[in-house]
């Protein structure tokens, strides 16, 4: 007779916020089995480990998710400061004053100012 020493789980899951979740286990341990009952032992704890890693993976993923986020915005805040330091500088070398008009010139260029700064913070957060 082959005595093992296997670990049953029962898995429990509960979500508290929409980017943690917490995972409880209890453990039971069994001496002595017959091989269909140590199949089925084997059987609930690999499902329950495979719940047990999709849950951290989705834990996982939704903190990567963020902090992409927060990168993408706060590159896109910086990239908009720097247009508008750069369109101040070419109103004042064009000599328009604070509540004149916007020429059609500099619109392009702030056009093409943004496109460059999105182009670059694809670039740097995707890698493309």
């Amino acid at each position: 007779m082959i005595f093992l020493d296997l670990v049953e789980y029962s898995y429990q899951a509960k979500r508290r916020t929409n980017r943690t979740i917490t995972i409880e286990m209890t453990k039971t341990t069994t001496t002595t089995m017959n091989p269909a009952v140590r199949a089925a032992a084997l059987k609930r704890e690999k499902k329950a480990a495979a719940v047990a890693a999709r849950a951290a993976g989705k834990a996982a993923v939704a903190e990567k998710r963020a902090a992409f986020e927060a990168a993408w915005l706060e590159g896109v805040r910086n990239g908009r400061e720097e247009i508008e330091k750069k369109v101040l500088a070419a109103r004042k070398a064009l000599g328009l004053g604070k509540n004149d008009p916007n020429p059609s010139g500099l619109f392009e260029m702030k056009e093409k100012w943004e496109f460059e700064m999105m182009s670059a913070l694809r670039k740097k957060l995707l890698g493309q």
